[in-house]
């Protein structure tokens, strides 16, 4: 597995403190940097980011973890971590979609239960893709994904009809609202969230008291409790990462069986990565 961290620094505070040629400019305006995460200049730039944020600044304006995997790793897992790629908005709820926040969380906004039929700008969902997510957290997928799923008799998942809003009537769509069935998978202590890989979030600012919500960020790969696994081939977290903040909402992680991962494969399906899981 090679691991790697993509940042975006202002241009200005690049030039001051990091080497010549380190990273692309973008517009003149912002640095893109990607190092591997085991490279000292990571470390550089983690204690420039804390003595910026000791006068109430940040060094970088955001951070990107990516683990890449060689084809081998991802075959010998016998857990792996379906990673959605592909990003739209207007979420759901902006579309008409509705929710019931009677049992959201006072602490964490978590637990509010949609109540209709997902309604989505369907023109909005990226082309091409088998699998995408609205910044809310509603997943949909192909018809030629749901349609792979049963064939191929998979367990812990239901596809429902996503709805097309547009100007006019509610219009039928051949997206597929993803509804994960099968049993939560209980989240491993041995999963590390943060603010970011280099502030945990000791405080526990984001948190919840309850339980619910692990932290704003996963840091580490997925470690989830074997004794919970059921029969399925989908599943997801018991436990959510992220913030409710205006449409976004925190939710869980998706894990798949080796057997839907070879259906992905061999339907080559787009949208998604894969990141290797683990029982404890």
């Amino acid at each position: 597995m090679r691991e790697t961290i993509e940042f975006r620094i202002a241009e200005r505070d690049a030039r001051l403190h990091l080497e010549p040629g380190l990273g692309v400019s973008l517009g003149g305006s912002i640095r893109k940097v990607v190092l591997p995460m085991g490279d000292a200049r990571v470390q550089r730039i983690a204690q420039l980011n804390h003595a910026y944020g000791k006068r109430g600044d940040a060094f970088f304006m955001s951070w990107n973890l990516r683990r890449s995997y060689t084809e081998r790793e991802l075959r010998s897992a016998e857990l792996l971590n379906w990673v959605v790629r592909a990003h739209f908005e207007p979420t759901g709820s902006m579309c008409g979609t509705v929710y019931d926040a009677s049992s959201e969380c006072p602490h964490c906004g978590a637990g509010a239960r949609q109540v209709s039929e997902l309604l989505l700008d369907t023109r909005r969902i990226p082309k091409g893709k088998d699998i995408a997510q609205t910044l809310s957290g509603e997943m949909v997928v192909s018809s030629r994904f749901a349609s792979a799923f049963l064939e191929q008799g998979l367990r812990g998942a239901e596809f429902h009809p996503v709805l097309h809003h547009g100007r006019g009537a509610l219009q039928a769509s051949d997206w597929r609202q993803l509804v994960v069935t099968s049993k939560p998978l209980v989240l491993s202590p041995r999963t590390v969230a943060g603010n970011n890989p280099f502030d945990l979030d000791e405080a526990g600012a984001f948190r919840c008291p309850l339980g619910h919500v692990a932290g704003l960020n996963q840091i580490s790969e997925l470690y989830v409790e074997k004794a919970d696994r059921d029969d399925a081939d989908l599943w997801v977290t018991d436990t959510l990462f992220g913030d409710r903040r205006g449409e976004l909402r925190p939710e869980p992680r998706l894990l798949i069986s080796p057997r839907l991962r070879d259906v992905l494969w061999a339907m080559d399906a787009k949208g998604y990565a894969l990141e290797a899981a683990h029982f404890v």
